[in-house]
Parts: structure tokens; C-alpha cells; sequence
């Protein structure tokens, strides 16, 4: 509480003191047509395909739309028909904004804000919000429904993942008996490093699945040590640190399952509508990633993804393949995380 009351503070003073309390607004006004998006939070892919999701909103008021951005973020939403222009060097905003909406009160956004456009009026989307870890996808659409008055009560049921509007997001026709798996990650307590245990047993009960290995660099090792554990009979793909994010998008449409860990490809999966098998750990909870109605089963760990047992993960992928998954299930290790901020 402390902590969260202090970050407030600062905050707060901060807008005082530049004089930007006179300029924040609680809603985009019905006139303004062109709309700086300062997006820089942490660029991650799962984090932006979460949190621009709800892009698609900005269709009911016909909004022109930049995003200021990290490069790799900027990278990956070039040619999204959403955006107007999607930058990353400051050199490239314009001057004739209507309005400004920061993605959160950070530091980064705060200092677009008054250095560039100390006079226009703006809002944020994340406001002053300090807690445990949420739902991006659902805060992201309420929050900027809230930003247009829309009514609550008026929202079409759970919004959907997004992620480039360029790609055909609609249902595909999917290869029988084939699964993808996401190798990798970033963070040691999100990464499983048993992948190779899971196929052994898989491979025995299933041999005529073809495996899809997807992932980025950092799991360019242990894909090739799996690779090499198939016999000649077996099928796998190895595509480890080999195609862009829009032809591992277009896999993902056309797999039965993905078995991955919590990160980006899992998100990028969920755009994609494919059934899957996750596995996360610690405070994240599964409806922080998923609402009931997703096709996904999650294997939760209390502390570490790697604490999960091959063969538990074995034994879920086999259900899901014998019953497809039509909503949220979830297999507690542990206790249920919970939330307390």
C-alpha cells in the first residue's frame, strides 16, 4: 500500500509541476480526428498484442491514429491499417494532434507528453493503476471504451486478440494431427526446459503427429537437440529462429494444438485461434491470459514452470487431443494463485 500510495505521489506532483493537470481529460472528445498513441511500455510482443487489441474500436469514431513506440514494436505493426503511421523516432510527430493518449503515466510517456505537446489535452489509458498483474486484453478494451463513453453494458462479449489487422484473422482449415511447440524464453521461472521429456512420451502414444518447433534464438539449442531425437519414421519441423512473426502466425492457424509456456507465442497464438496447452507459474493466473470461453487448458505452477512433470504435461496434451478443448480449463500444481494488491 505504501509503495502504491509513494508511486501515486510522484506522479501526481509530477503532472502539478509541469502544469499537465489542467490539460487531462477523462474521455477523447468528440471532434478530434487525429490522435498521437504514446505506446511505450515494456515492447513485448504478448504485452502488445494485448494491449492494442482493442484497436479495433477506433473504427466507430473514424480516428487517425500515429503511435510513438519501441523499435521492435514499431517493427512489428508496420502496414496495420489501424495506425496511420507507427514510428519510433520522435523526429517523425507531427504538430496538428487533436488529442494525446499515453499508454500509462511512466516516466517515457509522461516526458512525450511534456515536451513535444505541452499544451494539448490527453488522457491515460493505464491511468494510476499500481497492482499484481492483470488482464491487458480486457483492461485494454475497457479502458478504451471508457476513453469513447461507451456504454459498459453495450460491449459484444469477450474482445478477441489481434495481432497485425493486415493478416486474415479468420478461421482455417487445420492440418489433422498436427502441434505446434513453443521452445524458449526470456524469463528462467516462465521457460520449461523439459520439452524433450514431454515428446518422449508423446511420440510413443502418438507417432503419427507431425511436431512444429517454433520459438525465437534463445531456443535455437534445445530445438535442435529435439530434433535430433526423432527417428526416421517420426515427423517434426524445426522453424526455431526461421520465419517472420507473420508466417508463424499463418502455422498457427493451420495446427490442431500448441503447447507453449506463457509469452509471446502464446499470445500469438491466441490471435491465431488455435487450442492450447500452456503452461505458467507463480502470480500469473490464467484468466490474467484467458477468459472461460478460450479453448485452452493451463498447467499452473506455484513457483517455476520447470517444477511441472513431463509426464503431467504428457497426460493433459493427450486429452486434448482425444476432446478438443472448447473452453478454459485449468490444473492447479499448487494452490490457485491470488491476486492481492
Amino acid at each position: 500500500m505504501v509503495v502504491r500510495v509513494w508511486r501515486r505521489f510522484k506522479r501526481d506532483l509530477a503532472l502539478l509541476l509541469t502544469q499537465q493537470f489542467w490539460f487531462l481529460r477523462p474521455h477523447i472528445p468528440n471532434q478530434a480526428s487525429r490522435v498521437l498513441y504514446v505506446y511505450l511500455g515494456t515492447p513485448q510482443l504478448g504485452d502488445s498484442i494485448m494491449d492494442l487489441s482493442s484497436r479495433q474500436l477506433w473504427s466507430t469514431r473514424a480516428l487517425r491514429v500515429d503511435m510513438l513506440t519501441h523499435p521492435s514494436i514499431s517493427a512489428m505493426y508496420q502496414g496495420d491499417p489501424a495506425f496511420d503511421r507507427v514510428f519510433d523516432d520522435r523526429r517523425q510527430l507531427r504538430h496538428d494532434y487533436d488529442f494525446v493518449v499515453l499508454q500509462s503515466y511512466s516516466w517515457k510517456c509522461l516526458k512525450v507528453k511534456w515536451r513535444y505537446f505541452f499544451f494539448k489535452q490527453f488522457l491515460s489509458l493505464h491511468g494510476h493503476y499500481f497492482g499484481c498483474e492483470f488482464n491487458r486484453l480486457e483492461f485494454a478494451n475497457d479502458a478504451w471504451r471508457a476513453a469513447f463513453c461507451m456504454p459498459a453494458d453495450a460491449a459484444p462479449g469477450q474482445p478477441e486478440s489481434v495481432f497485425r489487422l493486415s493478416l486474415d484473422h479468420s478461421e482455417q482449415t487445420r492440418e489433422p494431427k498436427t502441434i505446434a511447440l513453443g521452445i524458449g524464453g526470456v524469463v528462467p521461472w516462465r521457460t520449461y526446459p523439459h520439452w524433450a521429456a514431454v515428446l518422449h512420451f508423446l511420440k510413443i502414444q502418438y507417432p503419427e503427429i507431425q511436431w512444429i518447433l517454433l520459438g525465437t534464438a534463445n531456443g535455437r539449442d534445445m530445438a535442435q537437440e529435439i530434433a535430433r531425437s526423432f527417428s526416421g519414421d517420426e515427423k517434426s519441423l524445426n522453424l526455431v529462429d526461421a520465419l517472420p512473426l507473420d508466417h508463424v502466425f499463418a502455422r498457427l492457424q493451420r495446427v490442431t494444438l500448441l503447447l507453449t509456456a506463457d509469452g509471446g507465442l502464446l499470445h500469438l497464438g491466441k490471435a491465431a485461434k488455435v487450442p492450447i496447452v500452456a503452461l505458467f507459474a507463480g502470480a500469473i493466473h490464467p484468466r490474467m491470459r484467458f477468459c472461460e470461453s478460450d479453448a485452452a487448458h493451463v498447467i499452473h505452477a506455484r513457483a517455476r514452470v520447470s517444477d511441472i512433470p513431463a509426464e503431467r504435461i504428457a497426460c493433459i496434451v493427450q486429452q486434448c487431443v482425444e476432446q478438443h478443448l472448447e473452453s478454459l480449463h485449468t490444473s492447479y500444481l499448487n494452490d490457485e494463485p491470488n491476486c492481492s494488491v
